[in-house]
């Protein structure tokens, strides 16, 4: 989906090195042809007018050395993937690519573009932010934010709620999954920010410090620990687990503290679906290990029962790419969500839960 406005003339914006016409997304122009990932569309270098999508979704492909690897990574169809291509081969006038039964490799003209292209997409995403910061009354437009799933109810939901009422001209577009995919939208400009769990520290992105909460044994009404208040860790294995799959990082944690303790896990299936997790704990006979805050529905219903487990956490982490930095919308965003944070915590909503972050004042705020 795109959201269109007249084009105008281009706006001259000079950079060390090189003269960029840019397209503007920007409220006070006329010019702001843009599409709902929230970034500038269209880039003039040399006379050649770009679609910054197609120049990310180069870099993947580059990176990858693969259309099929790239497709799949940002989430689109390998047909169209291809056409963007073409049209941007076209565009340029030269290949960028040489498909073999060897595999793909760039041409010297895909190669010199890898290396530039980086610095193209930072140098506009830095103007965007620039002039939204120096004339933007307000925030506004498409905001595309990914959340964890197990989030939904404590936070995604009071969140979206809250900040739609305080910033009406900002559309939120909220993308729930989980850390490896938002990632990945996050570093092909398919969403503008995210919260995601137990964050690789190698993820090309840049990542401040959210909330650090325990995890929890959850149980049907009538578990035997249900009177208790905290639970060692390698009591967790006296029971048959609901677990996430087994690239999920609190399903690594399990295993990591089970081989410390020579014990192997008691796991009767498998699934990183909360909501069939939290549904087969009901009907008894299985728990499992959870974060709070997707459990904190059923426990305030009476539905389970949690107990947090001594020394096992999951650190929660605000991402966004270094190549698009933050908008204006996305930075009030952040603000009003760690503020809807700190306020959860403080409440006692979200128990076993601490603020990594330090509170900042918001570009309005700071007017």
């Amino acid at each position: 989906m795109s959201i269109s406005c007249p084009i105008t003339k281009p706006i001259p914006v000079w950079f060390p090195g090189r003269a960029l016409n840019v397209i503007v997304r920007q409220a006070g122009l006329k010019n702001t042809h843009y599409n709902c990932d929230g970034y500038f569309i269209s880039v003039l270098v040399a006379g050649i007018f770009m679609n910054l999508k197609q120049i990310s979704y180069f870099i993947k492909i580059a990176e990858l050395r693969s259309f099929t690897l790239a497709a799949n990574a940002l989430y689109v169809s390998q047909p169209a993937l291809s056409r963007q291509m073409s049209q941007l081969e076209d565009e340029i006038g030269t290949a960028l690519f040489i498909r073999s039964d060897k595999g793909l490799k760039l041409t010297d003209a895909g190669v010199l573009l890898r290396q530039r292209a980086p610095s193209i997409l930072s140098d506009v995403a830095q103007l965007r932010n620039d002039l939204q910061t120096a004339y933007s009354q307000a925030p506004a437009g498409v905001l595309s934010v990914g959340i964890g799933m197990s989030l939904r109810d404590i936070l995604t939901v009071p969140v979206i709620s809250g900040f739609q009422k305080e910033y009406p001209h900002v559309a939120l577009d909220i993308l729930e999954s989980v850390t490896g995919p938002l990632v990945e939208d996050i570093k092909s400009g398919n969403i503008d920010c995210a919260l995601v769990f137990e964050l690789d520290p190698s993820a090309q992105v840049i990542a401040e410090p959210f909330v650090k909460e325990r995890l929890f044994l959850v149980g049907p009404p009538d578990a035997d620990f249900r009177n208790r208040t905290t639970m060692r860790a390698e009591e967790i294995f006296e029971n048959a687990l609901i677990s996430t799959k087994a690239d999920n990082p609190i399903r690594k944690k399990i295993e990591a503290i089970a081989q410390g303790l020579f014990k192997e896990p008691k796991i009767a299936f498998e699934t990183n679906a909360v909501s069939t997790m939290v549904s087969c704990v009901v009907l008894g006979g299985y728990y499992s290990v959870l974060p709070y805050s997707s459990i904190c529905k059923a426990v305030q219903e009476g539905k389970v029962v949690a107990v947090p487990v001594e020394d096992l956490t999951l650190d929660w982490t605000f991402v966004y790419s270094k190549s698009f930095g933050l908008s204006l919308a996305a930075k009030v965003f952040r603000d009003f969500l760690f503020a809807q944070a700190e306020s959860t915590i403080a409440s006692g909503s979200w128990p076993f839960t601490e603020a990594l972050f330090t509170r900042r004042l918001s570009p309005q705020d700071s007017r």
